[in-house]
């Protein structure tokens, strides 16, 4: 596993100085591998604690384990295939000519009945798409609420009651914090509207609506990590709110 799927996987756990330090560790990657705690604290102008913490929240046991990683992804030979790109071009012709031929009435009619509106995304770009849903959904007349990370979740548990829709955005449908705060969601009645790459994924499984597109891995690398490419979130948003002007006009 890369340090970058870490990351990922664990992004809502980091705050400002964890983000600087992994900024400066993604653009210093060969020497960081040769840097002691204290060294890579002083070019991040934090303390050597909180270095430590970083690793622990990303599931390490401490410094060294990360400079393993470090060497790991210096020495990942990743190969390109030129043809990757037509591929990339045909997965995003595919999901706006799925986008664009379906009937999004279901989508607009549990909106319109709902009783308050969540989002929330698994990763950094799945964040960015949550926050690009809020504000179309504006357009359409309604506040949503955008959940920043894992605390606020818990929060919201406290609050949700039937009738709410909650909107999820993951790429794979399988991040098991995601899927546990859903069966959590829908023993309260709250509805789901999920975004995910196609696929009989866990997430789309459990989902009252379950919206999709094509991705698939670009490049993959020695430790199993794959790349994708992730414009398809907005895509999907872009056509919520077109279909959901739509609909409007169709109730005037």
């Amino acid at each position: 596993m890369r340090l970058e799927t870490l990351i990922e996987e664990n992004y809502d756990k980091l705050n400002e100085n964890d983000l600087s330090v992994w900024n400066y560790i993604l653009r210093h990657k060969k020497e960081c591998q040769t840097m002691s705690i204290q060294e890579l604290a002083k070019q991040c102008h934090v303390s050597h604690t909180t270095v430590s913490r970083f690793t622990h929240k990303l599931g390490m046991e401490g410094y060294g384990e990360l400079k393993i990683f470090l060497k790991w992804d210096s020495r990942e030979e990743e190969s390109f295939d030129v043809r990757e790109i037509e591929r990339a071009y045909q997965d995003y012709i595919k999901t706006l000519d799925m986008m664009k031929d379906r009937d999004c009435s279901d989508v607009s009619e549990m909106l319109s009945k709902a009783g308050s509106i969540y989002v929330y995304g698994t990763g950094a770009v799945q964040k960015n798409a949550a926050r690009e849903l809020k504000k179309n959904l504006l357009f359409l007349d309604y506040l949503c609420n955008l959940i920043e990370g894992r605390d606020e979740i818990k929060m919201v548990l406290e609050i949700v009651k039937e009738g709410d829709v909650f909107f999820l955005f993951s790429l794979s449908g399988e991040n098991a914090f995601v899927n546990e705060l859903t069966g959590r969601l829908k023993a309260k009645g709250v509805k789901i509207i999920s975004v995910t790459k196609v696929g009989n994924n866990e997430l789309s499984r459990l989902s009252d609506i379950s919206l999709q597109f094509y991705a698939h891995p670009v490049l993959k690398g020695r430790c199993n990590s794959d790349v994708y490419m992730t414009a398809q979130f907005f895509v999907v948003n872009e056509f919520l709110l077109l279909k959901g002007l739509e609909y409007g006009r169709s109730e005037e």
